[in-house]
């Protein structure tokens, strides 16, 4: 091990004497380097070798190098011949990659890193070796084919070499998706460079479009006149005739077939190859589709081949309730110079249009799949735009074909829970409360398991002026909906808020509170424990419901009254770990007196009862008791707790962390800085 690290500092050698020779280095900060890349070196000889001393290492050079450069830019007047020490850096960066990827040769990241070090060098001999070792390791990497086309086609402009790359990766890869799109993405970036070449060289359609235009003249008043030929002048081309002739007809030929708009290449059939052979490597994948719409909206002149994609979309997919809502929303597209893809907006007179062509196709969409997803995908497209058109008649318009797509969906029984939803929110924005409670009634029948039905039900009851019921009829509804609902926690919260906001707007005395507490409670715990098995969705239930009452008692009557809350609620309901945790939380907070610190004491001693995480609770406890001062109590709860606890190995451990919490926080803290200290010290002087 020794002599191969000193094999590599002989190495050195000739550099730091260049760099010593150059005054960009002095000898104490040479020592430096010195004794640093030794450090690093008898690193990386290690039994187990860490890939962060490789990574540390590499960025140390990269420092050392950027300061080398700093330096010789400030001293140096006009440029110099290049020596040892302007290239060893980078060089010996290079050795330290190769190396650390020879131990670890399936990190992709380090694999990026070195890829990202060797393009920002421009090295591009090495890098094609770093693409081909990649690869050959990874071949199932879809970044690294990636990257390595990339790189041919952005820094090599050798687009051949780039479509075997992708299509060696796809070979292996075939249900790689974003192979797919990069290769359908290379292909428009070229089509999308040739027309940028042919317009600068003004030999693209618009341009001869123009030129023919400037040209001609009706009049012919600017045309240009020729010189009249002369009978031998004439007689000498009649003797290369056929040949001219030839040629022009060549010439003619090439230029037709160089035409954009009959150039199969330039109408984008690579791309539409590479799209269709996508589709049949992943056929049933809707996403993956759109996404090449996505990539088209990025490029012009796409119509055709967007079009082609919408209709295999139409084909493949005729079934699909959601491909056949995206083919409807493609009316509302846009596509201009400026923005690329965007959609029709609101005010354009191209929008009342474009919604009637959307309209009229999801009737189309609800008569050959007449679901109940085609249904609401339709009602959430109304509603969209609906609220977020302003014009009033166009509102209306919105309006009316909701209420008949709801009035129809309900007939033809295919509406759903998310319809009744909707639908009901409509109404209310229309302020028709009695009516969207006569729906909201109606579809709680129907969907009796539907929590949000219940609430938009008892929303309703104090927004409808028809309603006799009031505070008991509202209470009612929250019963019949707990009674069907008993596992919602969303309607267990809202009831118990629902009671605590009537008590703060004086609906409720002290006494209905506490009696629709008890009550709620009593439900919460004798119903959830009735059904087949105990969840943590259940028990979260009933520690909410059980904690809320404790707090709103404290709220209403102090902590007197809380404390007797709990107390009849430790003897009858029994609570979990959670609730005895809320309740030690609320003495804390009114931890004013003796009383507060016995509470909290029989708090732990009925939590430990439970034998639910006792380690847990037991160390919680000690540390309670050492807060306040009680240390022999605490050393006994700690004997105690030797005995209780069934892993006595785990609990000790856990103590002594405990016990050594602070001080071991602190040396940890101490022990960083001194890493970091050593880590990033590169050199006794800096810029």
């Amino acid at each position: 091990m020794a002599d191969t690290v000193q094999f590599y500092l002989e190495q050195m050698v000739p550099e730091l004497e260049d760099l010593e020779k150059k005054n960009l280095f002095s000898k104490i900060e040479i020592k430096a380097i010195v004794k640093k890349r030794t450090n690093f070196e008898y690193a990386l000889k290690r039994r187990i070798t860490k890939k962060v001393d490789f990574l540390r290492y590499i960025e140390y050079e990269m420092n050392l190098e950027a300061l080398r450069k700093k330096r010789k830019s400030r001293l140096e007047t006009k440029p110099s011949k290049q020596s040892v020490s302007d290239y060893a850096g980078n060089r010996r960066i290079f050795f330290i990659f190769e190396r650390a990827l020879r131990k670890f040769k399936g990190d992709i990241a380090l694999w990026l890193q070195y890829i990202e070090f060797a393009k920002a060098n421009s090295a591009n001999k090495t890098l094609g070796k770093i693409f081909a070792d990649a690869i050959q390791l990874h071949p199932r990497k879809a970044p690294l084919w990636i990257m390595a086309a990339s790189w041919e086609f952005e820094e090599n402009a050798n687009i051949v070499a780039a479509r075997v790359l992708m299509q060696r990766g796809l070979r292996l890869n075939p249900a790689e998706e974003q192979l797919w799109h990069e290769y359908f993405k290379l292909e428009q970036v070229y089509i999308e460079k040739i027309k940028a070449r042919r317009k600068i060289l003004g030999i693209d359609q618009k341009s001869q479009a123009l030129r023919e235009l400037e040209s001609t003249d009706e009049d012919g008043e600017e045309m240009i006149k020729l010189p009249t030929v002369t009978a031998g002048e004439a007689e000498d081309m009649d003797e290369d005739g056929e040949e001219a002739r030839a040629v022009k007809q060549m010439e003619e030929s090439v230029a037709e077939k160089m035409r954009e708009g009959i150039n199969p290449i330039l109408n984008g059939l690579l791309s539409q190859i590479v799209y269709d052979n996508a589709i049949k490597a992943i056929p049933n994948d809707l996403e993956f589709r759109t996404k090449f719409i996505d990539i088209y909206n990025d490029f012009s002149d796409t119509e055709a081949g967007i079009q082609h994609v919408y209709n295999t979309i139409h084909d493949d997919f005729a079934n699909n309730e959601d491909a056949r809502a995206y083919l409807v929303a493609r009316h509302l597209n846009a596509k201009n110079e400026e923005n690329g893809h965007t959609t029709i907006k609101i005010n354009d007179p191209k929008f009342v249009q474009a919604i009637r062509e959307c309209v009229q196709e999801f009737d189309v969409c609800v008569q050959d799949i007449p679901t109940t997803k085609m249904w609401e995908l339709y009602s959430d497209f109304l509603t969209k735009w609906r609220g977020a058109v302003t014009e009033t008649n166009l509102k209306k318009y919105f309006t009316k074909l909701l209420i008949k797509t709801f009035k129809t969906v309900e007939k033809n029984e295919l509406i759903s829970e998310n319809l009744y939803l909707t639908w009901i929110d409509l109404l209310r924005s229309q302020n028709d409360a009695p009516q969207a409670l006569s729906i909201a009634v109606h579809a709680c029948e129907v969907f009796s398991k539907c929590v949000d039905l219940w609430l938009a039900r008892i929303e309703l009851v104090n927004a409808t002026e028809e309603a006799t019921e009031s505070v008991e009829s509202e209470e009612q509804l929250f019963q019949l909906a707990l009674n069907k609902n008993g596992e919602s926690f969303k309607l267990w919260s809202t009831y118990v808020d629902w009671i605590e906001q009537k008590w703060k707007d004086d609906a409720l005395s002290k006494e209905a509170v506490d009696e629709l507490m008890t009550n709620a409670c009593r439900k919460a715990t004798t119903l959830l424990p009735s059904l087949v098995e105990s969840t943590a969705e259940r028990n979260r239930i009933k520690d909410y419901v059980l904690g809320s009452y404790v707090m709103i008692s404290a709220k209403i009557s102090g902590i007197k009254k809380a404390r007797e809350t709990y107390k009849k609620l430790i003897n009858g309901s029994f609570p979990t770990l959670a609730f005895y945790k809320a309740c030690l939380q609320l003495e804390e907070e009114h931890n004013m007196s003796q009383s507060s610190s016995q509470q909290s004491q029989h708090l732990y001693e009925m939590a430990l009862r439970l034998n639910v995480d006792k380690e847990d609770t037991y160390l919680a406890y000690i540390n309670y008791l050492n807060s306040h001062k009680l240390f022999t109590k605490a050393a006994a709860v700690y004997a105690k707790a030797q005995q209780d606890v069934q892993n006595k190995e785990s609990f000790e451990h856990k103590y002594q962390q405990y016990k050594n919490n602070e001080p071991a926080a602190e040396r940890s803290v101490l022990g960083n800085q001194n890493n970091n200290e050593s880590d990033t010290e590169m050199i006794t002087t800096s810029e």
